[in-house]
């Protein structure tokens, strides 16, 4: 178990330097993906969070700055409105600890098909500090905390969930 855990966080390290996302490059303004088509197939055929909160966040546009080394995020609205509110979220764990029982994680929308491969888009990831620490768990689960807007753009994650409980 704990290979397994060293291995994923390995491989987020590397999620978060590849950052393999679909993007705008502020120079060209064109969407394309970095992501590989067979895995980004792969991932449609498993399960996928149908939780509403992940459609207000998909409307967040996130574009790549100096050749991928930091990210930017325009904010709809109805996603600001989110900031500082409690909000509950369900998807996949994507631990980013390297021990059996760990408080600090990704929560994503999608399903993670390796561990070598980013599970989705940057507003498709929730980053999440919980209030206990919890086990991997392959299957959907749901989390509730205080729902913040963060600026981490060198990791391209904007989403947080702080204090967060988990919801059985």
């Amino acid at each position: 178990m704990i290979k397994k855990l060293y291995v994923l966080t390995v491989c987020l390290v590397a999620f978060s330097l590849l950052t393999a996302f679909k993007i705008e490059t502020i120079t060209d303004s064109k969407s394309y993906t970095l992501q590989p088509t067979d895995e980004r197939n792969a991932q449609g055929t498993l399960p996928v969070s149908k939780d509403s909160l992940w459609a207000t966040l998909l409307k967040t546009k996130v574009k790549m700055l100096n050749q991928g080394q930091s990210y930017t995020a325009t904010f709809p609205d109805d996603v600001k409105k989110l900031d500082g509110q409690t909000v509950k979220v369900s998807g996949f764990i994507l631990p980013l600890e390297s021990t059996e029982k760990f408080k600090h994680f990704l929560l994503s929308k999608r399903t993670p098909t390796c561990f070598y491969c980013p599970p989705g888009e940057p507003n498709e990831i929730v980053e999440v500090f919980a209030d206990k620490a919890t086990e991997w768990d392959d299957g959907l689960v749901t989390y509730e905390g205080k729902f913040s807007i963060t600026a981490k753009s060198d990791k391209g994650i904007f989403f947080t969930l702080i204090n967060a409980k988990n919801v059985k």
